[in-house]
This record gives C-alpha cells, sequence and structure tokens, in this order.
C-alpha cells in the first residue's frame, strides 16, 4: 500500500512539475469562440488544463451502456456529478462520484475518482496544446486504479481537433489486466459562438490486440456524434452518443456469465454550470 501511495504522489508531482516549469512563449490573450469553459473540455471523454483562472464548474452525468458500468450489464444507467476547480489558467483539478443502477433500479455500485490536469505547451508558441493528467479511480467492482492521460490538440478557427491517450494500471486486483491502454480522437467545428458539433471515435482495452486473454473483453471501436451547447446563466450541456463494436473478444467468461453482443450502444449527457 506504501508503494502505491508513493506511485501517486510521484506522478501527481511529476505531472504539476511539468505543467508550471515548462516555458510558455508570451502571446495575446484571444477570446474563445466557444466560451472559457466548454472551449477547455468541448467533449464528453476528453479534458484538457486550460480554463479560466479561479474557475469552478459543477456537472451533472448520466450514462446508458457507457464504459464504467459495462462490467455489470448492458442495459445500466450510471449517474454522476463531476466538479472542476482552475485555480490557474492552465493547471485544473478535477473529481468524480457516481452510482450504477442496474435493471429494474437495482442498486450495484459506487465509483470515485479524481485527476490533476496541466496545459504544458500551448498552440500559439508550439503549434500544439499539450495536456499532461494524472489521477486515481476506485471504480465500480472495487479496484484501486491509477492512471496518466496525454491529450494533443489543436484549433483551426472554429475547427478544434483532439487526440488523447489513457494509460490505466490496476493495482492489486486479481482477474484484471495489468494495464488497459486507450485512446481516442475527437473533431468539432462552431457552427455558431454557442453550439458545437462533432465526433468522438475511440479504441478502448487496446491491450487486447496483442494479448491472448483479456479481463474486459477485448479490443473495442466506439464511434459516434457529440454536441456541446451553452446556455444562458452560465449554463451548458454536452451530448454524445456512440456505437460500440468489439473487434476482439477473447475473455474467458466464467460460468453463467453472458458474453457481450458485438454491436452495442451507448449515450452520454452531461448537464452542468459555471462560475467564473
Amino acid at each position: 500500500m506504501s508503494r502505491l501511495i508513493e506511485c501517486r504522489i510521484g506522478l501527481l508531482a511529476s505531472i504539476t512539475m511539468l505543467a508550471l516549469l515548462l516555458p510558455i512563449q508570451a502571446h495575446a490573450e484571444e477570446k474563445p469562440l466557444f466560451g472559457a469553459e466548454l472551449q477547455a473540455t468541448p467533449y464528453v471523454y476528453q479534458n484538457s488544463g486550460q480554463g479560466d483562472e479561479m474557475s469552478v464548474r459543477l456537472q451533472y452525468e448520466l450514462g446508458y451502456g457507457s464504459r464504467e458500468n459495462r462490467n455489470f450489464t448492458q442495459e445500466g444507467v450510471e449517474q454522476g456529478v463531476r466538479a472542476r476547480f482552475q485555480p490557474l489558467d492552465r493547471v485544473a483539478v478535477e473529481a468524480f462520484g457516481g452510482v450504477v443502477i442496474a435493471q429494474g433500479g437495482r442498486y450495484e455500485a459506487a465509483s470515485g475518482s479524481f485527476e490533476l490536469i496541466g496545459r504544458a505547451l500551448c498552440q500559439d508558441g508550439y503549434y500544439v496544446n499539450l495536456d499532461l493528467g494524472a489521477g486515481y479511480i476506485y471504480d465500480y467492482r472495487g479496484d484501486h486504479i491509477p492512471r496518466v492521460r496525454l491529450t494533443l490538440g489543436h484549433s483551426f478557427d472554429k475547427l478544434d481537433v483532439s487526440l488523447m491517450g489513457l494509460l490505466e494500471v490496476p493495482v492489486g486486483s486479481a482477474g484484471r489486466d495489468e494495464m488497459d491502454v486507450m485512446t481516442s480522437l475527437a473533431l468539432s467545428y462552431a457552427f455558431m459562438d454557442t453550439f458545437r458539433l462533432g465526433i468522438e471515435a475511440a479504441g478502448e482495452d487496446l491491450e487486447g490486440l496483442v494479448e491472448a486473454e483479456e479481463a474486459e473483453g477485448g479490443a473495442k471501436l466506439l464511434f459516434g456524434p457529440t454536441a456541446g451547447i451553452e446556455l444562458p446563466y452560465d449554463l451548458f450541456i454536452k451530448l454524445n452518443a456512440a456505437a460500440v463494436y468489439a473487434y476482439v473478444n477473447n475473455q474467458v467468461y466464467l460460468p453463467g456469465q453472458t458474453k457481450p453482443d458485438t454491436w452495442g450502444f451507448m449515450g452520454r449527457m452531461a448537464l452542468g454550470w459555471s462560475w467564473r
């Protein structure tokens, strides 16, 4: 347990120092096209470190058939609350708490997480935006999982493109993969200052492409439309719907455990409020 704590502290300290100490070339402040908070996180599954200094964001999240509850039921619903605090314009802290509700309204499990995210490079000085993150999840199966995140992005006027890689390492958990690898590509276009529409695509459990046996079902591809809308009184809503395709299914199932369908569907909504 002490080694786990030292690992978490080391990861968080490294990300903080890198985000704060890397030289960033001075540039004139530009007004974002889509609002400061949504410009920082215009997508459902990707976050960045950029935002208004000393701002706070709260959002309620509702997920159907999501990645987080796939271990319990294909028809489950996840509900949670996410809080984000932006002490500096390039450093943010996020915390999340959620529950999974299965068919018939049956409570399944609870989960919690936190993450420190920092913007290490800005596109005005280095052509790309580079965001680094580190955090920890207590997931719905009761496992302890440190995670690290890297996101590259660039905004071409109204078009925004973002590429993310995520690595999770379950610690001391029997029956889990040694690590889980995920990557995602997102792009969106601001049709109006208050409306952005795009697509998110992700590869999940990619270690299943090379491993003979998977604990979480194997490599999957997720893709579908995403939208962000700014509302009056600093409210916002983000929506995503995605098809899920099990590209590789090499999991060994226990007796009585149902093998998931090759194709699936998931949806997610985030309704939030920003104070800045």
